[in-house]
């Protein structure tokens, strides 16, 4: 019974608290297009724990304007309050997505997510009273022969030289229009000779992490675009993780930890040692050499069939 009661007594600290968001939306009663409005976030958190904000999409007609954060501490909890300033530029309703944190402890990394809501911004209704209005009664104009003979012949001028100009725009060739060109190498190709390319820049000679993770990161996206046939460069970590279905469950962990560091370098002004640095690079390169393994492989498969 006191063995039981002694290791409560340890147990107690650790459950009593957990990692905690909570949202509130601050906007006018009516939400008319260019009006701003606030989304008031609130992490509660262990004083060590970091809190790190990745970069915020929005729909397209949500602008995030203003961002102002501030940590407050109390009975051993640590509360960050973030305040989100947005503005909508279009009108109709829309569902604003949902913002996720993450909350790096000593020994894990987790997430906490707000919710999706819906918001109906409306139109500028225009003051009725602002309406121009007639001062006087209109004066009666009296047009001679020239006042209409002239308008007449500009049209018809207009017109000829209009005519013309379509005429010359359809005699030229329409293998003139410039394609936008498609390197037809593999993949893993193309992301290995911008490795390449960046390891010759010798970025963390002078202590450029922030420029050499940048381009680790492109490259990454670059190649998961391209071969995983997702729109990766243009997506956020948790859209690639929501999209990108790979069966061998290693190897997505893998591409996850990767994008991961690289955006807490890139976004959360953390400063990676040299070593790290160098096997951010080596892990990027293996991997991609990997696919051109299999691909020789594959190559020696069809030249030598069983």
């Amino acid at each position: 019974m006191k063995k039981s009661f002694f290791i409560i007594l340890i147990l107690i600290p650790i459950l009593s608290f957990s990692q905690s968001l909570e949202y509130k939306l601050d906007k006018p009663n009516n939400l008319f297009i260019g009006t701003p409005f606030h989304l008031l976030v609130d992490i509660t958190s262990n004083p060590e724990d970091s809190i790190f904000v990745p970069e915020i999409d929005t729909l397209d007609v949500f602008i995030l304007k203003n961002g102002i954060s501030d940590e407050t501490i109390s009975d051993n909890k640590k509360i960050t309050n973030l305040d989100f300033t947005f503005q909508a530029f279009d009108t109709g309703e829309f569902t604003f997505p949902e913002l996720e944190f993450a909350v790096k402890s000593n020994d894990s990394l987790s997430f906490l997510r707000t919710s999706e809501f819906v918001l109906n911004v409306k139109s500028v209704i225009s003051d009725s009273t602002q309406t121009i209005k007639d001062i006087a009664k209109p004066v009666p104009v009296n047009l001679g022969f020239f006042d209409f003979f002239v308008p007449i012949i500009l049209i018809f001028i207009l017109i000829i030289i209009i005519i013309y100009l379509i005429k010359l725009l359809r005699k030229k060739p329409e293998q003139q229009t410039e394609q936008e060109y498609i390197d037809p190498r593999p993949a893993y190709v193309i992301a290995l000779e911008m490795l390449n390319n960046l390891k010759k820049r010798e970025l963390l000679k002078t202590g450029e992490f922030l420029i050499f993770y940048f381009h680790l990161s492109y490259i990454m996206r670059f190649f998961i675009e391209r071969y995983y046939q997702i729109n990766a460069v243009e997506m956020t970590f948790s859209e690639i993780r929501d999209n990108l279905q790979i069966e061998d469950l290693k190897e997505k962990s893998k591409i996850l930890n990767f994008l991961n560091f690289a955006d807490k370098v890139k976004f959360a002004k953390f400063i990676p040692t040299l070593k790290e640095a160098g096997n951010s690079f080596d892990l990027l390169e293996n991997y991609l050499k990997s696919f051109g393994i299999i691909s020789n492989k594959q190559d020696e498969q069809k030249r030598f069939p069983k």
